[in-house]
């Protein structure tokens, strides 16, 4: 049960004898930046018969880095919260309003973020004894890579009658069958896969398959079904075969074009290389990282750590002048789902956005706030209250005529987003209450009044349920909150433009939305002002042309701009109302808005 391993000697080279300032010389002239010496240095100290070579990219940093970026081109697998912080969020991959990540391949491979791909471009991250053999030289040197390294790496019954195999490939193609061992063992296991097991036509329900075997998973790029089709259009029907000939694939494909590392297999970034950056062996950000660790450990086992390695390391113009690091760990999702104000829904809430304006009737003196997350393990801190996960509610003293309340949500990575909910108290109206009644003079009970009866006591009329008109040509924000508040002095009113932003200023023009909360209900409002047909508040040449188009149906007017069209007030938009437009622009006549 005892396998003995020969005493070798350590050859010495040139680098072992090197002086201090001698190796500093030497790496000058490689071109190494001052910021990659420091880590490169400490493995000479303790493996100086290592050799370090500088390969200089193709590009700049960031311009190979934005092609690195591109959907497919990175993935990373995960299949829990404590990883997603290495995903990317953007828009492509990542829905924020469900908290939902969009697998590129099979179903745990998802696009990795641009900080996780920078991580594991980075060479200076992987300057240690383990991490360092990701930029071994793939060579064949048969001084230390014997039959006996390779049992080392694949040790187990399915490798048994193998290993001859591995080395055949070395010695016919010029490649290290640690490489290739090591490759097989991360691509298969140790015990094998569909891949190796001769059944793999009948997993992939295509039993013309049998017998085929990818041993490196060559061609597998949707799936394990895709290398074994490959392995059949090939004619691997042997494991010998699929080790020997599936090196030469890689040996024609990657090595031979300096992509000779695993380093340039996964980031093909020399200038060297005679393929696309896209010309890559795996599209795992971690594969060459993976891949480093096994052949290390095989090297330290059979006591060959200290043989003179040769080590390509990319060289890149302007990188970051220190190492990048990964981001955080944990589920980055710091929006909020819901937002409320006295449990009446925050208008036009959209957890994307960030700021948000709630008028309160006069007199109020404290409110209740309560907001929810999407994603149940984020934590909420509201107006610096103590932070709670998922939902918090709190009340909050109006003591001012604004009150600005900040909210912090706080993602399971750390990352926190902070709303403000501006929060302004409406002056008391002018109006004079009867004491007796309790009623303003020419309206209804305050407290009584829902939000339609809102509106038509202050004059405006609703059409069609949710539009209203009769708004005065050059009505101000303040001034229609004014007149609103008048009429119900209970009443929230806020009010939006048409892309639903919180508008404070300003004239009221087509388009825009008067939301109103009272008498426990809520409802939303369209501005409808006839003739104003493109939204600006104005009826100018502009909103002539916008009809004229509508009539010759050359464009279409949709909405309240349909409704503003509608200058007659008969239901249909015709010559008469383009008249209509035509006399207020020459003064003849003024369009009524009642």
């Amino acid at each position: 049960f005892i396998d003995l391993i020969p005493t070798v000697e350590v050859p010495q080279n040139d680098m072992a004898k090197m002086t201090d300032q001698e190796f500093d010389n030497y790496l000058n002239s490689q071109g190494f930046p001052e910021n990659y010496k420091t880590g490169l240095k400490a493995l000479h100290k303790k493996h100086p018969n290592w050799i370090f070579v500088g390969v200089k990219a193709r590009d700049t940093w960031s311009k190979l880095l934005k092609q690195e970026n591109v959907a497919g081109r990175n993935l990373y697998p995960s299949s829990s919260t404590s990883t997603q912080g290495y995903l990317s969020t953007d828009d492509a991959y990542y829905n924020w309003y469900t908290d939902t990540f969009k697998p590129q391949e099979g179903s745990s491979w998802y696009q990795a973020s641009s900080q996780t791909v920078q991580y594991y471009m980075d060479p200076r991250n992987f300057f240690n004894e383990t991490s360092i053999f990701m930029f071994e030289k793939l060579t064949y040197n048969s001084a230390f890579q014997t039959q006996d390294v390779v049992k080392n790496i694949v040790n187990s019954k399915l490798f048994e009658d193998l290993i001859p195999s591995f080395m055949e490939a070395a010695k016919k193609y010029n490649v290290s069958p640690v490489y290739l061992a090591a490759k097989a063992r991360q691509e298969v296991g140790l015990n094998g896969s569909v891949a190796t097991n001769g059944k793999g036509g009948t997993y992939c329900g295509k039993t013309k398959w049998n017998g085929y075997y990818n041993f490196y998973s060559i061609g597998a790029n949707g799936g394990v079904c895709d290398g074994i089709e490959y392995a059949y259009n090939a004619k691997w029907d042997t494991p010998q075969k699929s080790i020997v000939e599936g090196a030469k694939w890689i040996v024609d494909g990657y090595i031979k074009y300096y992509q000779d590392t695993t380093y340039f297999q996964k980031f093909n970034t020399s200038y060297k290389s005679q393929k696309d950056l896209w010309h890559q062996y795996a599209a795992d950000v971690t594969y060459a990282y993976s891949t480093a660790s096994t052949t290390k450990n095989t090297y330290t086992n059979m006591g060959l750590l200290d043989y003179p390695y040769v080590f390509d390391i990319p060289i890149y113009s302007g990188i970051p002048s220190s190492n990048v690091t990964l981001p955080p760990k944990g589920n980055p999702n710091n929006y909020l789902k819901t937002l409320k104000v006295n449990n009446a829904n925050v208008t036009n809430f959209d957890g994307a956005n960030t700021s948000y304006t709630v008028n309160l009737p006069a007199g109020t003196a404290s409110v209740s706030i309560a907001a929810t997350t999407v994603n149940t393990g984020s934590k909420i801190s509201i107006n610096s209250s103590t932070k709670q996960a998922k939902s918090a509610t709190v009340t909050v003293k109006i003591t001012a005529d604004t009150t600005s309340v900040p909210i912090v949500v706080t993602a399971g990575n750390g990352k926190t987003k902070t709303y403000t909910v501006k929060l302004v108290r409406l002056a008391a109206p002018t109006d004079k209450v009867d004491p007796g009644t309790g009623q303003s003079s020419g309206s209804q009970a305050s407290g009584q009044l829902t939000p339609d009866q809102t509106m038509t006591t202050a004059g405006y009329k609703i059409k069609n349920s949710t539009y209203m008109s009769n708004v005065t040509l050059g009505s101000t924000v303040a001034g229609t909150i004014s007149k609103l508040q008048k009429a119900n002095s209970f009443a929230s009113i806020n009010i939006t433009n048409s892309s639903n932003k919180a508008k404070t200023s300003g004239s009221i023009v087509t388009g825009d939305k008067i939301t109103i909360t009272s008498n426990g209900a809520t409802k939303t409002y369209t501005v409808v002002i006839y003739g104003d047909l493109n939204g600006d508040g104005e009826i100018t040449i502009v909103d002539l042309g916008k009809i004229q188009k509508h009539i010759l149906k050359n464009s279409t007017l949709t909405g309240a701009y349909l409704k503003a069209a509608d200058t007659d007030k008969n239901g249909t938009i015709s010559i008469v109302d383009l008249g209509k437009i035509q006399k207020h622009l020459l003064k003849a006549s003024n369009i009524s808005q009642t």
